[in-house]
């Protein structure tokens, strides 16, 4: 029993190193990523110190800052140039929709019209056909009439 003796205190030996070497590769992951929040803190607070300074000294920029202040003013230039071409195409775009829209009720307008012209039309055309009818119904009727008048008078004769 001496062999199993030996062999289960190597297993937990070898069990209780690999334990321990997690448990300090989980220390390590840690306090890095701690040192990486820190870090960023650090520089969220060199950007506010960096805009700190651009703003109270931006026209009169301390020797070695002209250069940051100068790229600064570059590409705050860049923004102005691309906000006006950015303000130019909306206005473009806004005019062509203005465009559209007119258009789109100048067709409507016409389609009323064409539906109103049409509408009189069909009107006018009904009371043609409504004056016609009426025509051929009181002309049908005087035939009748004439005919019932030929009968009485004929049998009024036997």
């Amino acid at each position: 029993m001496g062999f199993f003796d030996e062999l289960g205190k190597k297993i937990s030996g070898a069990s209780q190193e690999v334990v321990q070497k997690g448990k300090e590769m989980a220390d390590t992951a840690k306090f890095n990523s701690m040192i990486h929040d820190e870090e960023r803190k650090i520089s969220a607070v060199y950007g506010k110190i960096g805009k700190k300074y651009f703003e109270d000294f931006q026209n009169a920029p301390a020797e070695g800052f002209k250069d940051f202040v100068d790229e600064i003013h570059a590409a705050q230039a860049k923004i102005a140039e691309i906000q006006e071409k950015l303000k130019a195409l909306k206005a473009d775009v806004t005019e062509k929709v203005e465009n559209v829209a007119e258009k789109a009720k100048d067709a409507a307008e016409k389609a009323k019209d064409v539906a109103s012209s049409t509408v009189e039309q069909v009107a006018e055309d009904a009371k043609s056909v409504g004056t016609e009818t009426a025509a051929k119904v009181e002309e049908a009727a005087a035939k009748v009439e004439d005919a019932a008048s030929d009968a009485a008078d004929a049998l009024s004769k036997e």
